[in-house]
């Protein structure tokens, strides 16, 4: 790689197709290393494919997620149960069984 370089952050300042980005220079491999560091990418699809995956980390879990956990805690519950009355007992075992 070649100094000095961009690096890449989303969201950010600049408008692009779907969303936005920053940019910020790296004058040498240290500079470029911390920002790699701090969460900047090396690329514009790299920090694109970085916040779409942060993302699907923060996601509430799906239906089927809350349904498998709560089947392997032991706890009951039917289709009138509702995802957010299933995650409440899900939460609660769990803090039962480490209390």
């Amino acid at each position: 790689m070649s100094f000095p370089t961009i690096v890449y952050k989303c969201p950010g300042d600049h408008h692009r197709a779907g969303g936005t980005y920053s940019y910020r220079g790296a004058e040498d491999s240290e500079a470029f290393g911390k920002l790699l560091s701090e969460g900047w990418f090396a690329t514009l699809p790299e920090a694109i494919e970085g916040k779409a995956a942060e993302a699907e980390d923060n996601a509430a879990p799906s239906r089927g997620e809350l349904e498998a956990k709560a089947t392997e805690l032991g706890i009951s519950f039917d289709g009138r149960t509702t995802d957010k009355r299933l995650g409440e007992k899900i939460d609660l075992a769990i803090a039962e069984s480490e209390g």
